[in-house]
């Protein structure tokens, strides 16, 4: 594999900036080199025993940056991973979604106030099944909606890691139709239920207010003026995506690897991107390029906490201050943090900004199962700090 894959940037001859605003810690540049050399030996270690495959950014304090791929792209052909490969971004698109709802409330299209019935009229999206009259943008985004999740589709559409749920081709008013026949697990901002359903009816509201598919409004309000010009959706199985992994799954019993042949983008909600491009998105929580700084803290605060204390959640991150100690994403150290993990078939994905942009860390990869997002996590960040 071409050396082009391993990009050290840690104050030697090739130093490598794209923008980023950095603050200059007291960490001296030699232990900045040996925390990378751990990192790089600890995912090569993990790619050679097949446990992790694909792309990995990092950026310090100082806002130096390593990159690096590894293992295999698409095993029919035997293509290697790249830095410039594109994996599906699993549940870290929520985070961009939710990036694209603040926009949007601050382009007077829509308001985390909105109730969920109101905006389904005012779009003449009809349902004859029920939504609760109290849901708004805020509990869909802060899974306090009480909305249902992939387990309330049935035995018979859950079949096949819910094959035939997936490739079932819905219009946004079918589908709207279709979550509103669901059983609710509970009322709004009563409990907690973690959901994918809210997040993509809010990709549907996004296209009925701006009248526009959803990859657009994605390329023109965030990607395309933060730089991330290898991050792609798209509402059309017709499409081809550039350098995209395939995602593969391991059979223990066969002692082969299965390729996830099929990815259903009929609904547009599916986020494809490089590990780069993701940790451009992480630092933007901190420096706001894009979003103004209302939207920042709204979509970085704890809005959970008046209902549990066993999840700290903003929109799209979950979130912890200093001291906090939730299970979900628990990395394990005092400084304050945002991150959020994905998986869908075959692919896994992280992002993580810690301590306001100090560290910033993303990783994708397409070894589905076999790669612990979180203890890889935990890896790395414990080779970071100390």
């Amino acid at each position: 594999m071409k050396n082009q894959n391993l990009i050290y940037i840690w104050s030697l001859s090739i130093l490598f900036s794209i923008g980023f605003s950095s603050c200059t810690r007291s960490i001296q540049e030699p232990e900045r080199i040996s925390s990378l050399i751990r990192i790089d030996s600890l995912l090569q270690t993990k790619a050679d025993a097949d446990l992790f495959h694909g792309s990995v950014f990092i950026q310090d304090p100082a806002g130096n940056q390593f990159q690096k791929a590894y293992g295999i792209a698409r095993r029919d052909w035997n293509i290697p991973n790249e830095t410039t490969t594109v994996f599906d971004i699993a549940s870290v698109n929520k985070s961009l979604i939710s990036g694209l709802i603040m926009i949007a409330e601050e382009e007077g299209k829509l308001k985390t106030t909105d109730r969920l019935v109101d905006l389904l009229e005012s779009f003449e999206l009809k349902y004859s099944g029920n939504y609760s009259s109290d849901i708004t943008l805020h509990h869909m985004m802060s899974h306090s909606s009480g909305l249902p999740d992939y387990d309330a589709v049935g035995e018979e559409l859950s079949a096949d890691e819910f094959r035939k749920f997936k490739r079932l081709h819905f219009t946004n008013g079918e589908y709207v139709d279709f979550i509103s026949n669901l059983p609710v697990r509970g009322q709004p901002n009563e409990s907690v239920y973690y959901s994918n359903f809210p997040y993509h009816l809010l990709a549907i509201l996004l296209e009925e207010s701006y009248s526009l598919p959803f990859e657009q409004i994605l390329e023109e309000k965030l990607t395309g003026p933060l730089g991330m010009t290898q991050t792609y959706a798209s509402s059309s199985n017709q499409v081809s995506i550039q350098n995209l992994a395939v995602g593969y799954s391991y059979d223990e019993d066969r002692k082969q690897w299965l390729a996830n042949n099929f990815i259903d983008l009929t609904l547009g909600r599916r986020i494809f991107s490089t590990a780069r491009d993701i940790g451009i998105w992480a630092q933007e929580m901190s420096e706001g390029k894009v979003l103004s700084q209302e939207s920042l803290e709204k979509m970085k605060s704890n809005h959970l906490s008046d209902i549990t204390q066993d999840l700290g959640y903003g929109y799209g991150w979950v979130t912890f201050g200093k001291g906090d100690n939730y299970g979900m994403g628990d990395l394990g150290i005092d400084e304050p943090y945002i991150i959020h993990g994905g998986s869908t078939e075959g692919f896994r994905a992280m992002a993580i900004n810690i301590n306001e942009g100090d560290y910033i860390i993303s990783f994708l990869t397409n070894s589905g199962w076999r790669t612990n997002e979180m203890e890889l996590a935990k890896n790395i960040v414990n080779n970071l700090i100390d």
